[in-house]
């Protein structure tokens, strides 16, 4: 007792440094306890919801006792007694902070449950993609709500702040205009539905490929080149988008040829649509129950020109189907003696008559 209620100053340093000691040790148990229990309990619950939220409270329970035994050790010592206030202060303003951060991170671990356990039985994947954006939102709106109440607790008064806020908010929404557009366009994209993840798009100033990820401000697409496009989001709401994965990802699209004017066409619509439907079914990248559609639509300069429709089983597909489907017509087409003519043009000149008016002249 006489050791307890000793003035001796450095016998309250030893009792602060064991009374933090205590503390230490405390929170060290606390973290194997809460362990214990997430091991004991949670295994008897099918959701996962109880482990994530002891994980996320775990950190934030061994900060808070640390932070506890530091402030009872040091509000013992007479050394500190003129700047209690300000200590205190000091230690308010840390608690807050704790419980902010637990406050986040068990919204995140709430999200995380939803994401693993909910988001795979729903029909949309609309949660999927905005549960990212709501967890930026939440923690904004946490740590906003944290830092006001640490300024009331300071005791500065926040309406002057606010008020101007107002005018600096102006200021700053010009300053981030850009950015605020593609957030917002990233929402509207992300909660509309319009483009996902995966999807093969062509936007009409012409950057094609694969949608790889969909951002709160870009948008990546991967092009069939290997090369990765990165797209603001603002951009993206308004442009003009070809989704070749809608409503399906199956691709009609046409392969233009011509033949000479001696050909018999009917020959040639036969052989061209017996070998784009031996394309069809021999290359994994066709349609195999689609008929091939073979239309005459020009008399050109030097040829009959016809078009043949197609169908690959996505965009990317169409490149290998379209390369096949050339090699065997154009080697089909040459053991047929079907002739594909090159480009002709007849001159006339002026001082001399075609030959036609020459042999009518003569034979008069």
């Amino acid at each position: 007792m006489d050791f307890f209620s000793s003035n001796e100053p450095w016998v309250k340093w030893v009792i602060s440094a064991g009374v933090f000691v205590i503390f230490l040790l405390i929170a060290f148990a606390s973290r194997f306890i809460l362990i214990g229990i997430m091991r004991l309990f949670t295994r008897r619950t099918k959701t996962i919801l109880d482990d994530l939220i002891i994980r996320a409270l775990t950190g934030p329970i061994f900060a808070f006792l640390i932070v506890a035994g530091l402030w009872i050790a040091i509000a013992r010592l007479t050394e500190v007694s003129n700047y209690v206030d300000t200590i205190h202060k000091v230690f308010i303003v840390i608690y807050i902070g704790i419980a902010a951060i637990a406050v986040v991170r068990v919204t995140h671990a709430i999200l995380s449950w939803y994401t693993t356990e909910i988001a795979p039985r729903t029909k949309s994947d609309f949660d999927d993609r905005l549960i990212p954006i709501l967890k930026r939102v939440i923690d904004v709106i946490i740590y906003a709500i944290a830092l006001m109440i640490i300024l009331d607790q300071l005791h500065i008064n926040i309406s002057p702040i606010l008020a101007s806020l107002g005018i600096g908010g102006l200021a700053v929404a010009l300053a981030l205009q850009p950015t605020l557009s593609n957030f917002l366009s990233g929402t509207y994209v992300v909660s509309d539905s319009i483009i996902r993840k995966g999807d093969y798009i062509q936007l009409d100033s012409g950057p094609e490929g694969i949608v790889e990820e969909i951002g709160w401000r870009i948008t990546k697409i991967r092009h069939w080149q290997g090369n990765l496009i990165i797209l603001p989001n603002s951009k993206l709401s308004d442009a003009i988008v070809t989704d070749y994965e809608k409503p399906d990802a199956s691709m009609l699209f046409s392969v233009d040829c011509g033949v000479s004017y001696e050909s018999d066409l009917e020959k040639v619509e036969k052989i061209v649509t017996e070998v784009a439907s031996e394309v069809m079914n021999s290359c994994p990248e066709g349609v195999k129950d689609f008929a091939p559609i073979v239309r005459f639509n020009k008399f050109d300069d030097s040829n009959i020109d016809f078009s043949v429709v197609l169908k690959a089983v996505n965009r990317g597909s169409h490149f290998v189907l379209k390369h096949n489907f050339i090699k065997a017509l154009h080697k089909r087409f040459r053991k047929e003696g079907i002739v594909i003519e090159f480009p002709i043009r007849k001159l006339y000149f002026r001082d001399s008559p075609p030959s036609g008016l020459l042999d009518q002249r003569g034979s008069r």
